[in-house]
Parts: C-alpha cells; structure tokens; sequence
C-alpha cells in the first residue's frame, strides 16, 4: 500500500505535467483574445498584489508547525487550541484586508497615473478589489488546509488542485471569448477560488469529522503562530519582491505591451519552480516529526540528500530541455515576438536550481526556529535587486530585470545560504553536494552534446510541431536511459520501478 505522502509526490509531478500542458494550451489562447496590452495588464496587478497576499501564506506556516507538533506528540488539547487560535487570527487578518485594500488601491493608482490609460486604470483597480475579496475567503478557509495538511491528507489536496487546474483555464477562454477583459480572469478565478475552499471545508467536516472547538483566547499559542509566521514574512516579502517586482517596474518604465513579453519568460521560470517545489511541499510533517526523534538532525540531513537528489533529476531534465529546444518551443507556444522571454527565463533558471534543489532547507530551518536569517539575507538582497533591475533595465531592456534577479539568486541561495545550512543548520552541505554532483555534470554534458549535435546537423524542429515533439521526447527518452542506467543509484532505481509499478496497476484498475 503506497503512503499518503508518497501518492501526494506523484500526484504532485502529474499535477506539474498538467499544469504544464495547459500552460502550452491557455497561455497562447489567452493572448489571442485579451491581446498583449490587457494580458501585460492582469499581469501587473496580479504583481502588484502579490505584495498583499504573502500575509496568507506566511501565517499559515506558523499554524502548520505549531499544529504538526501536536499531532506527532498525539497532544489533541494542543491541536485543538492551536486550530481555534488560527481561526481568531485569520478572522482579523480578513477584516484588516479591507483597510488594505482601500491603501493599496490608492497607491496603486498614484504610482501608475503616468503610465496608465483611463481605462486601464479603472479595469485594474477593480480586478484589484476583486483580487481583496478573494484574499479574504482564503484567509477564512485557511484554517481547513492547515488539516489537511497537519493529517497528510494529500490524495485529496493534490486531486482537488489537479481539477482545478485543469478546469478554471477551460472556464476563463469559455468567458474571455465573450468578454475580452482582464477583469474577466481575475473573476473566474475567485469563483474557483471560493469552489476550492469550499469543497476543504466539506471534507474536514464531513470526511475527517473534524470540528474546529472555540478554545479560551490563549496568547502563549497566538505569539508562537505570529513569531514565526513574522519572521518568514520577510522571507515571503522578499520572494515576492524576486519575482514580482520585476513586472512591476517594467510597467512603469515601458508599458503593458513590454510586460507581456517579459510575463511569457517568467511563466516559464515558474513553471519551471513548480517542478522543484512539489516534493518538498509533502515533507513538512515528516520533517517536524523527524526532528523530534533519536539523531533527527542526522536523519533530517540524509532525508535533505536524498529530496536534493530526487529534485534534480527531475528539474535539470526541465532545464536542459529548454536550453536545448526553448527558442523552437517559444516560437510554436506564442508565435513571433517574443524571442526575449528565452533568455529571460534561462538567466533566472540556471541559479535557481540551487534554491529548487535544497526546497526542503527552508522546512528544516523553519522546524529548527532558524528561518530568520534567510529571511534577513533574502530581504537585503531583494532590495538590492529592486536598484539592479531599474539600472540594468535602462541599460539592456527586459533581459536586465532578468539577470538582476538571477544575480541576487546566485548569491543568496548559491552562496550565502549553503554556507549557512552547513555552518548553523547542522546540514551536511558538503556531502549533498558531492551525492548531486554526478546528477549535475551528467545533465551538463547531455545538455552541451545535444546543442552540438542539434547545430552540426542543423535539426529545426520548430518547422513542425510534430519534430519539435519527436526532438523532447528523443532527449526525454535519452536523458532518463543515462541517469537511470549510469546515475542513480539502486535505492532511487528501486523506487523509480515502484513508482511505475503503482501507476500501472491504478492505471489497470481503472
């Protein structure tokens, strides 16, 4: 019987591969209806948002530790009391949502009244409204995700986002046929939205028939869930400045036009995280629970390799693929235009990687109570890359806000924090690195030996769709033959076939 977090790392990459493949689909078909001025549009907004809607997630870290460590201490009156503490605290976040709301669409309007048409303006302030009131539903049913998590319930959270990502961008090109607005997305995504809150809230209830019990205020819990959640704040604050702000100067200085072409390279480098994100996002209970056993630093440490190796089997097959067929894959997903989006994505791909691979670092430190010193590092040099990205920018275009945050990235998350997770965190850098290096130069070589091959015999798959789909599956195929014939090792063999092994028989099954 394969484990709750096992199928939940399964599904997790099937839900990368769809997100994905509609990706390939939606982005293009979204295009071709808004139009690059409305599409640059929703993507400024949905930055300039970004800013608010980190207080969500940060604060739901806090719950999950302090909720995870009751239950892997099988203490239910803990449990209990830290579910109804959340629910006090999420219920004042909502109701300060609305005060932010009203500041930020001021400020909003004040620092793009230059740069703006009035119609523009009026469309974005009301997507932003929009935008409030769906924060707000999330924070009220954030509380059910914390459950489910907390009770490793996966197979549903993994099946339910899958559904979801395939169904609301169906939904949005239905409506966005008829009304060619941005406002119409950001509308059809609270919709679904409040649909997925919706459907948490019946299965805690009804499945798990779990109740959320009004405890007596207990400040104790409500300055541990805010200590921590604060101190990743700024963590949070400075990854939305890494990936956000460069969307947001860029309409400043340019227009909606440019930041589409900018958005096209950026959709790409996140699709590119979720390949790196999914499997440490099931670990967390496991590692709360690890840490608290007999030489848990040692087995959190072992358990970071082997994730760390895992991941990048996974991801340098993404980034290598891209290297090597991105510009033809740029031309067939959103035509002429937009050649810029390729080195965009690769300048932020490569150091990245670092920061994907070592995913479970940020678990271990925030279990451990170390989390703040990211924090701070990531926070300095996010604002750093505020002052790079408007010099670069001014000096080479689009590509500078691109190599201003791949920068940044390099030497926080290649430098800075492994030093760190080796001297502080007790985390065997060392040895991590030496167990991914073969996985590493492996994929470099193949990486070099097809860009070589591809020029010397002059292979354009991008003059047919169907060669540019034999070329990725070609370099799939012999990507996957070399690291699992000459790389991986036999406990990642031997759980690869499983893998394979479970999918074939729910696929007979069904």
């Amino acid at each position: 019987m394969m484990s709750e977090r096992k199928k939940g790392a399964i599904l997790s990459y099937i839900q990368v591969v769809l997100s994905v493949a509609v990706s390939v689909i939606y982005v293009p078909v979204l295009l071709r209806y808004l139009g690059q001025s409305e599409y640059g549009l929703y993507q400024i907004v949905g930055s300039f948002f970004s800013y608010i809607s980190v207080f969500e997630s940060c604060m739901s870290t806090g719950v999950l530790r302090n909720y995870c460590n009751a239950l892997g201490s099988q203490d239910k009156e803990a449990a209990d009391v830290t579910l109804s503490m959340a629910k006090v605290i999420y219920r004042v976040m909502a109701a300060l949502m609305v005060v932010a709301g009203v500041i930020v669409l001021f400020a909003f309007r004040s620092f793009y009244a230059s740069s703006f048409t009035a119609s523009e303006l009026k469309e974005s302030s009301a997507i932003l409204l929009l935008l409030f009131a769906n924060m707000m539903v999330t924070l009220l049913g954030s509380v059910y995700l914390t459950i489910l998590t907390g009770h490793e319930k996966f197979t549903f959270l993994k099946v339910l986002a899958i559904i979801i990502q395939v169904a609301q961008p169906f939904f949005v090109i239905l409506c966005v046929r008829k009304i060619p607005y941005a406002i119409t997305v950001s509308t059809v995504i609270v919709v679904f939205n409040v649909l997925t809150v919706l459907m948490r809230y019946l299965y805690v209830t009804r499945k798990l028939k779990i109740r959320i019990v009004k405890k007596k205020r207990n400040r104790k819990v409500i300055g541990e869930i805010v200590g921590l959640s604060a101190t990743i704040l700024l963590g949070c604050i400075a990854d939305q400045i890494f990936w956000k702000t460069d969307q947001v100067i860029l309409g400043k200085l340019f227009s909606t036009t440019v930041v589409a072409v900018y958005s096209v390279g950026a959709q790409i480098y996140m699709m590119y995280m979720q390949f790196g994100t999914q499997i440490a996002s099931v670990f967390y209970p496991k590692v709360s629970i690890l840490y608290q056993e007999e030489n848990g630093l040692q087995k959190v440490s072992d358990l970071f390799i082997r994730v760390g190796r895992a991941t990048f089997f996974v991801i340098l097959l993404v980034l290598s693929g891209f290297i090597i067929f991105g510009r033809e894959f740029l031309l067939v997903w959103v035509g002429e235009g937009y050649e810029a989006a390729y080195w965009v994505a690769i300048i932020v791909m490569l150091p990245f990687s670092v920061d994907l691979a070592q995913n479970l670092g940020l678990c271990i430190l925030q279990v451990k109570g170390q989390y703040g010193f990211r924090a701070k590092i990531y926070l300095l040099s996010a604002v750093l890359n505020i002052v790079t990205t408007v010099l670069f920018t001014k000096l080479i275009g689009i590509v500078g806000a691109a190599l201003s945050t791949g920068v940044s990235m390099f030497l926080t998350s290649g430098l800075i924090m492994n030093w760190y997770f080796q001297r502080k965190a007790g985390l065997d850098i060392k040895k991590f690195w030496k167990e991914t290096a073969p996985v590493i130069i492996t994929a470099v070589l193949l990486t070099m030996s097809a860009l070589i091959l591809k020029q010397q015999l002059k292979i354009e798959p991008a003059g047919s769709i169907w060669k540019f789909g034999a070329g990725v599956l070609l370099y799939t195929a012999l990507y996957a033959a070399v690291m699992l014939g000459i790389v991986a090792n036999q406990s990642e063999k031997k759980q690869f076939l499983q893998i394979v092994t479970s999918l074939n028989l729910t696929l007979k099954r069904k």
